[in-house]
């Protein structure tokens, strides 16, 4: 059973870490987005998505990191 949870444990630290480069590359072109694109009618909502979904995997890596003790 202990290596079992040590699996579980070390396969969600990996998961959660593969996670933060593409979620850091998809909230670093937000940022370029957003500035480039303020006074553009309805790319705006597009760009909002985005960060909305960027902001909810931070919070769900966070969370998987918390929950398993790492950092």
């Amino acid at each position: 059973m202990a290596e079992a949870e040590a699996r579980e444990r070390a396969f969600v630290c990996t998961a959660s870490h593969d996670l933060v480069t593409p979620l850091m590359a998809v909230t670093a072109n937000y940022d370029v987005l957003e500035a480039e694109a303020f006074d553009q009618t309805g790319l705006a909502s597009w760009v909002a998505n985005i960060r909305a979904a960027a902001d909810e995997m931070a919070t769900r890596i966070a969370d998987m990191l918390m929950h398993m003790g790492g950092d």
